[in-house]
């Protein structure tokens, strides 16, 4: 394995990781909109929820790339 392999390797798993947190803060947002403190909170929070589940899709993809990349 060449160290160009390697640091493809280690940034798709730091990107995976990164995906799984914002998953985590994703439904923590889906969470807080079951119980809003004012209105429309709801709202706020399934929005911000879809953002945040969007960038894992996105972080998960690139790292599925680099990771073909490697493999090469």
């Amino acid at each position: 394995m060449t160290v160009a392999v390697a640091k493809k390797r280690v940034r798709a798993a730091e990107l995976r990781v990164l995906a799984v947190t914002q998953r985590r803060m994703a439904e923590g947002y889906r969470r807080q909109g079951t119980h809003p403190i004012y209105p429309g909170q709801d709202l706020v929070c399934a929005g911000k929820a879809s953002e945040v589940e969007a960038l894992a899709s996105r972080n998960e993809a690139e790292a599925n790339l680099l990771e073909a990349e490697a493999e090469g």
